[in-house]
């Protein structure tokens, strides 16, 4: 599968998966966090449908296997970051322990219901687009476990820090792996390209979600890694950030919206 796993540290991969309705040219990616003590491993989201096998295939390079996932975390609702829910649990199968899936409180409704919402698209001509949240396993299967109503951190044994980044989803949360100073992004940062990072023209509600992004610009990170579009594996700490002070066309005709640009 060349290309789309991509080692980011020894016990750190991305998995480049399936986006929605099995395309994939929209590169998306899940990312498998290991804990170097006890083999225990993180999902942060699953993408779309049909991603499992790539997700399998990745812990397996690493030298592990599908039952050390011991938890997922999302970064929201949507189906191309929870798709694969369903197929990693049932893959992983009953046992005495259920599979933990993290969410904050105010996305895990979305979740649950099943339903078909409304996104915006486009921060002026905001057309409305129907989705869905990915199928969630059999109850027993797994242990929902809604985070972000009290000062608890149920991420902490990870190594994990939770950012709550309204916006894009109402509960939308980035995550921070304390020990690299990576930034796990979702949909709050993404880099659009030319070194620039910047805000993706999908919103719940854009004035949120350019306050979250301009928060998430200002963090102490060394890495980032977002949950679409362009990845860079070098390091962007706050020294090498440059404010962007302007939008060029094709910003403008997308939506999206540059933040800063970073500097190798």
């Amino acid at each position: 599968m060349k290309n789309k796993i991509l080692k980011i540290k020894d016990n750190i991969y991305a998995v480049r998966g399936i986006w929605l309705w099995h395309f994939s040219f929209f590169p998306t990616y899940c990312y498998i966090i290991q804990n170097k003590k006890n083999g225990e491993i993180i999902l942060i989201d699953t993408c779309g449908p049909g991603t499992s096998h790539l997700i399998k295939e990745a812990i397996e390079i690493m030298g592990g296997k599908t039952t050390d996932i011991t938890a997922i975390t999302l970064t929201h609702w949507h189906q191309d970051h929870t798709g694969s829910i369903c197929e990693i649990a049932t893959m992983i199968g009953k046992r005495d322990k259920p599979l933990k899936i993290f969410i904050h409180y105010r996305d895990a409704d979305f979740l649950i219901s099943q339903k078909l919402r409304w996104l915006n698209i486009h921060p002026f001509l905001k057309i409305k687009v129907c989705h869905k949240p990915g199928k969630l396993p059999s109850n027993e299967l797994y242990e929902l476990v809604p985070f972000g109503n009290s000062n608890n951190n149920p991420l902490s044994s990870y190594g994990i820090d939770f950012i709550h980044s309204p916006g894009h989803t109402p509960g939308h949360s980035a995550y921070l792996y304390k020990e690299d100073g990576i930034l796990f992004s979702g949909c709050g940062l993404s880099i659009l390209g030319k070194k620039t990072v910047g805000i993706v023209p999908v919103f719940y509600n854009r004035k949120e979600q350019i306050e979250s992004a301009k928060k998430l610009a200002q963090m102490d990170f060394k890495y980032l890694y977002p949950a679409h579009l362009y990845l860079n594996h070098k390091e962007i700490s706050k020294g090498k950030r440059v404010a962007c002070n302007q939008k060029s066309f094709i910003n403008r005709i997308f939506g999206s919206l540059p933040l800063f640009k970073y500097m190798d």
